[in-house]
């Protein structure tokens, strides 16, 4: 039975030439590392710009400020999973206190060494994008022919 396709809301942090990466507590992608995102938000609002801060409140506890990056489609087979990704680029204020349920550990990552971590999801190439200055807009990532868990750097 097909999986229904899922907005998902992801927040890329910066501070000066830092991104902050969580480590994530939970499926899918258990103990790889990512950005601040979810889905949980749009039980509450059908804001974007609303849920990503949401999803950084009750992921770090800290206040997000960001806007809207880009979008990407994300499908990733093995997890039976589809998705339609809006980023958000921004700063959090406050004391990060770290959500168990959903982070196992979160780090401040020089950007151009974030890329050899071992990330989740799409996050590898929208990292490479980010760096380069390209903003996405519609592109695909996962499934056959493109970057998949398995071909992820392992860190």
């Amino acid at each position: 039975m097909p999986q229904p396709l899922l907005l998902v809301v992801a927040a890329i942090i910066t501070q000066g030439d830092k991104v902050l990466l969580i480590k994530r507590a939970r499926e899918p992608f258990k103990g790889f590392w990512s950005f601040v995102g979810g889905i949980g938000g749009f039980e509450q609002t059908g804001d974007p710009e609303e849920v990503v801060k949401l999803e950084v409140q009750g992921d770090l506890g800290c206040a997000f400020r960001g806007t809207f990056w880009g979008y990407r489609y994300e499908h990733f087979p093995e997890y039976q999973l589809s998705s339609v990704v809006l980023y958000f680029h921004g700063s959090i204020s406050g004391d990060i206190q770290i959500n168990p349920t959903y982070v196992s550990e979160c780090r401040w990552i020089p950007l151009p060494e974030a890329v050899n971590f071992k990330l989740g999801f799409g996050h590898h190439q929208i990292l490479k994008d980010f760096l380069s200055g390209r903003k996405i807009f519609g592109t695909r990532i996962g499934g056959t022919g493109n970057t998949t868990a398995a071909s992820l750097p392992q860190r």
